[in-house]
């Protein structure tokens, strides 16, 4: 089992694991989000999103962002390695309905198949369980498998497949998504 700890300075909480900090957004981070998972097509296309097209669109959701933290419910970090405060992905709860989260997350490519988000998804499902709750939910799009590779390693139990309508002008169509969801049984309890 991964080493997790929650660690509160100044009121800004982060989560610490063998390799990584997820740690709360700041106005600096947009910059590197956008050059190294923002802008990214290959990244954004299995998301409900479009790669962005300036540093000013990731400025502005990274803004947003922020002011979010205002609300105690928003759970939302940013993803870097120990060692380096660059940030390398994200995750974050995208939805909450009758207290379940979903959750949703990002990793730059570079950082694909090396567990980074298998680590980063544990972490945060440990954190969400000690908030509270009982339940968390996700999905993914079926044709991206590495997603739901992540998902299965993480515990998650396959639920049901659904079509949704992509909002994303890159993915104008429908498309299939797996959707899982993982009970609190104590799985990522220290």
């Amino acid at each position: 089992m991964i080493g997790i700890y929650n660690i509160c300075m100044n009121e800004k909480e982060r989560l610490i694991t063998d390799r990584l900090i997820l740690r709360k957004f700041k106005r600096e981070d947009a910059e590197p989000m956008y050059r190294n998972w923002g802008s990214d097509p290959e990244v954004a296309k299995y998301t409900l999103w479009t790669a962005h097209e300036s540093v000013e669109v990731t400025k502005k959701l990274v803004d947003m962002w922020l002011e979010e933290y205002e609300d105690p419910k928003t759970a939302r970090f940013v993803i870097t390695l120990k060692g380096s405060d660059e940030p390398i992905g994200s995750i974050d709860i995208v939805n909450i309905k009758d207290n379940v989260p979903e959750i949703g997350y990002c990793l730059t490519r570079k950082y694909w198949n090396k567990g980074i988000m298998t680590e980063a998804c544990k972490a945060f499902i440990n954190y969400l369980f000690e908030l509270g709750y009982s339940k968390i939910l996700i999905r993914a799009d079926v044709r991206n498998t590495g997603s739901n590779r992540v998902i299965e390693k993480c515990g998650f139990v396959f639920t049901h497949k659904e079509m949704i309508e992509c909002r994303s002008e890159a993915s104008p169509e429908s498309a299939e998504v797996n959707w899982y969801e993982l009970q609190n049984n104590l799985l990522y309890s220290r």
